[in-house]
């Protein structure tokens, strides 16, 4: 994929992916023939930071992550015109690679952590056993192949990996490190 096509400033393609909500008029304020139905809110005045998030919730306010996730938005607009115009799957798949990444990268920035899968022991906290494996290559009890990744928040798992589990006949369980 030509990654010079991602983080190109709005407009510069010669066609753009359709919206399944309405965009907002690119002039910031009423037309002139109407009044501005609420003249403390002009463009200006907005606060970058709002006060109002929960004082319980250890991280970032839920619009700071959602302003961080928009340019993953405008690269998947992007990559799916990729697509439609070269046709070619590699390059697409490519692409939306890199999206995928910049997503990932974007949620850990905030705070999101994968759950540690393969050769740990299985945890009922953090794991959720979808198989069992025969396999003398693992100790007995430890995760052998994370089918869906999971996912925690600092403390909070948001959702446990799905996991195959290692049985093996050894009686040793093995060592985790």
């Amino acid at each position: 994929m030509d990654k010079s096509l991602l983080n190109k400033p709005e407009g510069s393609f010669e066609t753009t992916v359709p919206r399944r909500f309405p965009v907002p008029s690119s002039d910031h304020g009423p037309p002139a023939n109407q009044p501005e139905s609420h003249p403390s809110r002009s463009k200006s005045s907005v606060p970058l930071e709002t006060p109002s998030c929960d004082a319980n919730f250890n991280g970032p306010c839920a619009h700071e992550v959602v302003r961080d996730l928009l340019p993953v938005i405008d690269n998947l607009d992007r990559a799916i015109l990729t697509g439609r115009h070269s046709g070619d799957f590699d390059e697409f798949m490519s692409s939306i690679e890199v999206v995928r990444n910049q997503l990932f990268d974007t949620l850990t920035q905030h705070g999101l952590q994968e759950i540690p899968g393969t050769w740990c022991p299985f945890d009922t906290c953090h794991h959720v056993a979808v198989g069992q494996e025969d396999d003398d290559g693992h100790p007995h009890g430890s995760v052998v192949d994370v089918v869906e990744q999971g996912y925690r928040f600092g403390e909070r798992v948001l959702r446990p990996s799905k996991v195959i589990v290692s049985r093996n006949d050894s009686s040793n369980p093995g060592e985790f490190e």
